[in-house]
């Protein structure tokens, strides 16, 4: 009976995470809408305090484009799903994308900060509540935990303190666009 009970609860986290994934996306392609706000509180990237620390450009990240579909309700974009190894150490300097990113935490924990614009952020422990991150501050995301945001506005910065992590993420935008902007980083 326990090899059974520990079965279903292997099947039902994948369920319970696609179910909420697949969710943010919906919400993505229906617009940007917060579901509620409350203050974020922020935990600083260890060893990193200011964008200007970070190196410039992806350090650690591989991503992988998996799906890609222009949507019928919106013809001159691209929905595409990547899945994204996040290397312990890794880190991705102040950037921005063309439209708009749904994302979420697999596993791993990383550090997501905001220089510019606002993300809303749901936690796996409560996905009916929303918190709005905005500029200058940081979250640590966990397993399970989401991001919607207008990736058009939004400049923000990755960083993985620890053990490896993968992240999901959904992201429409035009294709006639570079995927990735890196803001400019000042010299040390």
């Amino acid at each position: 009976m326990s090899f059974r009970s520990e079965s279903s609860a292997q099947l039902a986290r994948p369920v319970t995470f696609t179910i909420l994934f697949v969710a943010f996306v919906l919400a993505a392609l229906a617009g940007s809408r917060s579901l509620g706000s409350a203050a974020q509180e922020s935990t600083p990237m260890p060893g990193v305090h200011d964008i200007g620390d970070m190196p410039a450009g992806n350090v650690g990240l591989t991503s992988v484009v998996l799906a890609r579909v222009v949507p019928p309700t919106a013809p001159d974009q691209e929905l595409q799903l990547a899945r994204a190894d996040v290397a312990p150490g890794a880190t991705v300097s102040a950037h921005t994308h063309p439209g708009t990113i749904a994302l979420c935490l697999e596993s791993g924990s990383v550090v997501f900060g905001v220089a510019m614009g606002t993300v809303t952020l749901t936690h796996a422990d409560n996905p009916e509540a929303a918190e709005q991150v905005d500029a200058g501050d940081e979250t640590v995301l966990q397993p399970g935990d989401c991001l919607t945001f207008d990736a058009t506005q939004t400049v923000h910065t990755l960083y993985n303190p620890g053990e490896a992590a993968v992240i999901w993420q959904a992201h429409l935008y035009d294709p006639d666009e570079p995927p990735t902007t890196f803001l400019a980083t000042p010299p040390p």
